[in-house]
């Protein structure tokens, strides 16, 4: 069965992509985790002016989208590898890759460090957004 899909920010069905809102490149244990995901149309994805990639303040945006999620989700000061899988829905082996540099308490992860690595060692604020409009 054929699901069409729609830009997220424009709404068009035409040319619509997949986005990885952690690059591959940042980040390639996210690369299967559909939360690192966003459909945008090729003028939201490629285009040299209105682009994910050259529009900086487009980029944050969904950045911050992806951390507000991992924030929503992981609600504990201290969460299990299960846990983690649970609300990255990925599974074991980049599961691993993601956890492996992340220190271990009693046998669970620091939430804050685990949002940290997701969001490769940068997190967003709205402040950084809203100084873009200046």
């Amino acid at each position: 069965m054929y699901e069409e899909k729609y830009c997220n920010e424009c709404g068009t069905s035409y040319g619509v992509e997949l986005h990885h809102i952690m690059s591959r490149k940042q980040l390639k244990p996210l690369e299967d985790c559909k939360h690192n995901h966003v459909n945008l149309c090729y003028n939201h994805h490629r285009d040299h002016k209105t682009g994910i990639h050259h529009n900086r303040k487009l980029y944050l945006k969904y950045r911050l989208i992806f951390q507000n999620y991992l924030e929503m989700h992981l609600l504990k000061d201290y969460v299990t590898r299960e846990e983690i899988k649970e609300v990255l829905e990925i599974k074991d082996k980049p599961l691993d890759r993601l956890l492996k540099s992340l220190r271990m308490h009693k046998g669970k992860y620091a939430r804050e460090d685990v949002i940290l690595k997701c969001m490769a060692d940068k997190k967003v604020t709205e402040e950084e957004i809203l100084g873009l409009e200046q």
